[in-house]
């Protein structure tokens, strides 16, 4: 008899229906499953959860424990995969084949000679593997799956419809590195840079958060930044800054920040923003299903629905990029060179020593003046694709090429890079801006993972600590019934 596999998603409903006080018998009744079945699930409901915070979006299945190397390689992998797929990096099943082979070699090398373990990344593990995690669309990843595009704008609209949707009550928010002491390749103060020991100029990096409305609204930029530069802001009143930021040692989003994110920003701002124009505090937010993105969101405030963009709808997921975010990185080259040009006359410094003095601080004033520069026309540029339920949105933005404000930008890049004499063409302004991140190493695997499950410790902890606050207030609800009583 061949076993049933039940995914992560029904042993969630089946965990939050038993906890929302319906009993096993009925449960098993509406579900299809046996009611041995049942209470198993809800035996193993610990180690459920970790599944799901650890399968960042996958529709996995939980058949047995399975331990080793292989398997501390395949949730490595993963990560890879759905990093990837954030990326836009193209995949396919040698690509994923090698990168198999690599993690576990890496994990083989931490573990000492006495490791013994083999892998060879068969076909065979490859199906079993995609069966273990329900990925079974592998072989399309990098390709635009218009008849998932379409379907899945199909289903928005409904979203929409039956929810009574007004275009300022839905947003939409997406991730981007900037490295923002990077300067295009071609010039010295690129090549001074890459020759200063351990070249640190590429290795400031920030991870943003930008976004907004269909109306054009624009959120407050969300910046994460390296540990090492909380120092520069220890005599800064947060409250004055312009922007949400927060820390973390790799600079990436990770669960716990995206969700301080969601709570303490967010939250906050649209509420504000729905008071200002007079209209009801109900959101629709749409997000990428990235590691960083926790899948509880939907359940964290009742005026807040949360929609995720499904990981093969490409087209869709790039739209964001395509337009918004490169028009916001060359607003913000353009900001830097102003700013050099600015200073060198005032100042009478050179061109290197206002890139030498060139911190954060300077880095986060022109992200606000960048974002600033961003209009509504483009800010409604993804809309336009992804909603077909707003005629006239979509009738405005006919004809808007979503690269021209980009084109616009390069053009007084190259003016203002002349002033500086800086030896750049066209197509070096294009590069930066497009500049891809690489993918994840093993390392920063390892690392992100690490992270990852010592955030899962921190909200388990967290999630005892509520669990024991309800026994309490039960004990004290039994103790007043029993006052009563007397």
């Amino acid at each position: 008899k061949q076993r049933k596999a039940i995914d992560l998603n029904l042993k969630m409903k089946i965990i939050k229906a038993y906890e929302a006080g319906k009993k096993v018998t009925k449960i098993a009744r509406e579900v299809g499953l046996a009611h041995s079945t049942i209470s198993t699930i809800l035996k193993d409901k610990a180690r459920i959860r970790e599944a799901l915070k650890g399968a960042a979006g996958m529709n996995t299945s939980i058949t047995r424990q399975r331990k080793g190397l292989i398997h501390e390689m395949e949730k490595l992998l993963i990560l890879w995969i759905e990093d990837q797929i954030q990326k836009r990096l193209p995949m396919n099943l040698l690509l994923i084949q090698n990168k198999a082979r690599s993690i576990f070699s890496t994990l083989k090398e931490r573990a000492g000679e006495e490791c013994t373990e083999t892998f060879t990344a068969s076909r065979g593990w490859f199906m079993r593997f995609q069966l273990r995690f329900h990925y079974q669309k592998t072989h399309r990843l990098g390709k635009a799956d218009r008849e998932a595009d379409r379907q899945f704008q199909n289903e928005l609209d409904n979203v929409v419809a039956e929810g009574n949707y007004f275009a300022e009550q839905i947003f939409r928010v997406d991730e981007t590195g900037l490295y923002w002491k990077r300067m295009p390749e071609r010039t010295y103060i690129h090549k001074e840079a890459q020759a200063m020991p351990g070249c640190k100029a590429f290795k400031d990096r920030v991870t943003l958060l930008l976004g907004g409305n269909v109306a054009g609204f624009k959120l407050t930029p969300f910046l994460i930044l390296k540990s090492d530069h909380a120092c520069m802001f220890e005599n800064i009143n947060n409250d004055t800054l312009p922007v949400y930021h927060r820390f973390d040692c790799k600079a990436w989003m990770t669960h716990i920040l995206f969700e301080d994110w969601f709570t303490n920003c967010f939250i906050p701002q649209v509420k504000e923003y729905c008071w200002q124009e007079g209209i009801t505090f109900k959101i629709l937010l749409l997000l990428d299903k990235a590691p960083g993105h926790p899948l509880h969101l939907d359940s964290l405030h009742p005026n807040i629905k949360v929609v995720y963009l499904p990981q093969n709808t490409t087209t869709l997921s790039q739209q964001m990029g395509q337009g918004v975010i490169s028009a916001f990185k060359a607003y913000y080259l353009h900001a830097v060179f102003s700013k050099a040009l600015a200073t060198m006359i005032d100042e009478k410094v050179t061109l290197s020593e206002f890139w030498k003095s060139y911190n954060i601080l300077h880095c986060i004033e022109n992200i606000v003046a960048a974002w600033q520069d961003i209009n509504v026309k483009c800010m409604q540029g993804f809309w336009r694709k992804c909603l077909k339920c707003f005629p006239l949105l979509v009738n405005s933005s006919l004809g808007l090429d979503q690269n021209e404000n980009v084109d616009e930008v390069n053009k007084k890049i190259l003016t203002l890079a002349k002033f500086l004499d800086l030896e750049v063409d066209a197509k070096e302004v294009k590069k930066w801006i497009a500049y891809a991140e690489g993918e994840l190493s093993n390392e920063e695997l390892i690392e992100l993972k690490e992270e990852l499950e010592a955030q899962k410790v921190v909200e388990e902890e967290v999630e005892k600590e509520k669990e024991k606050e309800k026994e309490k207030e039960k004990e004290r609800k039994k103790e007043r019934k029993r006052e009563r009583e007397k």
